[in-house]
């Protein structure tokens, strides 16, 4: 850029100067037009979120994750991570100057990009790498985050927690986050991506996680160490953060190939009543009724493990090798954590705020489940249940109303989400008809399987699918609050919704 200045010169010098420098600028223009090599853009540092309206630093910007290698040395007894490297490969969505991951975890050793050391900076919950070299748009690169020590965790917030270990196990679970407090993430189901773990565990424990049992190696314990078991995990299918998942503990893993292609995993504990190990036996016929209604599970596994009891109190779909609390151990939350296999892991939320289509979906399935296995009064059954539970909740909301749509950060988790959502498509079912309604959960779970969709997606595909105008339908369901005084107007008897 010509910088101009303002000279003490005669009229027709200054006319000339400036005619001159016109003819400069214009020959300077002229050459920038004519070359064929493109001005590149300055490196910026990539966002520090992904974007989420409800958790703005959740995820980050510049880079996709394509595979996390995460190789942990564990100290179960301890409840520590003796040694651990995540291996992060990833390709740049711009030119980079720095970028940022997800990491409330322990103290970090060393940082290298593509093999060089990097430098770092730690605020909150946002680690900042900066590469020795700007990486480029669209090039793929390595980081190598080494570390060690044991996870502080928040007491206080049972969901997004992540690790949680009981002197004789550790397992690792949290949503919306959690994982960030045991490896570095782009954290955010917007950036799905493939996982290897690898667990180097002491005698006598086992390690479950994702995906499928590639290997397991042993080492005989000399100079006072102990002997150890290493597990390798190979989870090759798209993989929403949240979703990912290790335990370690005194385990039993057993492998089962089903007819229908699919690897069953059962990760117990050597104590668990052979009451608890009975609700697990359904699970592939679980998995062939959802077949049938969402089309082919998404997935290479379905493995289910079980934690000690502790205050998690609670199951999450963790993809593939689903988790529950002891206390967790029942026939309709079994079927719930199968049916997010299609609906919440393969077919993922775009942002938090549309987690209905995650909890509502799966509530729902509960009664699919009842309705196939036990039969029609079951199902309704498991209708009720969700009234009264929706009723519930609208009444611990302080007559405020929660809308079902958009619940807020906050009642992420509340009934009025679960239970709501599931009488949402009990009420669509009744709306637009048996076949219509069966058409579009399989279409849903077929057009958006491994991405992420919205609610709009959904309402969009249901008015594809049915050939009708369902915004007044769909307004009414989830976006207007939901008060004590309308939950009891639409379910005067606490069953059916009235017209």
């Amino acid at each position: 850029m010509f910088r101009i200045l303002t000279l003490c010169l005669p009229r027709r010098c200054a006319a000339l100067v400036c005619a001159l420098l016109l003819l400069a600028a214009g020959s300077v223009t002229g050459l920038a037009q004519d070359s064929a090599t493109p001005i590149a853009s300055a490196p910026s540092p990539g966002a520090p979120g992904i974007g989420d309206p409800y958790f703005p630093l959740l995820g980050n910007g510049g880079y996709d994750a394509l595979h996390y290698t995460l190789d942990l040395d564990l100290d179960v007894e301890a409840g520590s991570i003796l040694d651990a490297t995540a291996t992060i490969d990833a390709v740049a969505t711009q030119d980079l100057s720095s970028f940022n991951f997800d990491y409330r975890g322990p103290l970090i050793d060393a940082i290298t990009v593509d093999g060089a050391p990097a430098t770092w900076t730690r605020d909150g919950g946002e680690l900042t790498v900066i590469p020795a070299a700007p990486i480029a748009n669209g090039d793929r690169f390595q980081t190598q985050v080494r570390y060690h020590g044991t996870p502080e965790v928040d007491d206080d917030d049972r969901f997004e927690r992540g690790w949680w270990a009981t002197g004789h196990s550790i397992f690792a679970v949290g949503e919306p986050a959690g994982s960030d407090v045991w490896y570095p993430v782009n954290g955010h189901p917007l950036d799905k991506a493939t996982y290897t773990t690898i667990i180097t565990v002491p005698e006598p424990y086992e390690a479950a996680a994702n995906g499928l049992l590639t290997s397991v190696a042993k080492t005989t314990g000399t100079a006072g160490n102990p002997s150890t078991n290493t597990y390798t995990w190979e989870n090759r299918d798209p993989t929403a953060s949240y979703l990912v998942m290790f335990h370690a503990a005194d385990l039993d893993i057993a492998t089962e190939e089903g007819t229908d292609g699919v690897t069953y995993i059962e990760a117990f504990p050597h104590d668990l009543s052979q009451r608890d190990k009975r609700v697990f036996a359904d699970v592939p016929e679980m998995v062939s009724v959802f077949a049938d209604l969402l089309g082919p599970y998404p997935f290479a596994t379905m493995g289910n493990t079980v934690f000690e009891d502790t205050t998690f109190n609670a199951a999450l779909e963790t993809q593939g090798m689903i988790g529950y609390d002891r206390s967790a151990v029942r026939e309709p939350t079994v079927a719930h954590e199968v049916a997010h296999q299609w609906l919440g892991n393969s077919v993922s939320p775009a942002r938090w705020q549309d987690i209905w289509l995650n909890e509502g979906f799966a509530r729902y399935s509960e009664a699919l489940w009842a309705e196939a296995a036990h039969g029609d009064e079951a199902a309704e059954a498991a209708i009720r249940r969700q009234v009264g539970s929706f009723a519930t909740a609208s009444r611990a909301d302080e007559s405020h109303g929660v809308s079902i749509g958009d619940p807020g950060p906050d009642r992420l988790f509340s009934e009025a989400v679960y239970a709501g959502g599931a009488l949402v498509l009990d009420d669509l079912r009744d709306h637009i008809g048996d076949e219509d309604f069966f058409r579009l959960l399989k279409e849903w779970a077929s057009r958006f399987r491994y991405g992420n969709a919205t609610t709009d997606d959904f309402i969009a595909l249901a008015e594809e699918v049915s050939g009708q105008d369902l915004d007044a339908f769909f307004a009414d369901w989830l976006y207007t609050p939901w008060t004590p005084e309308r939950v009891a107007d639409r379910f005067p008897l606490g069953g059916t919704p009235m017209p």
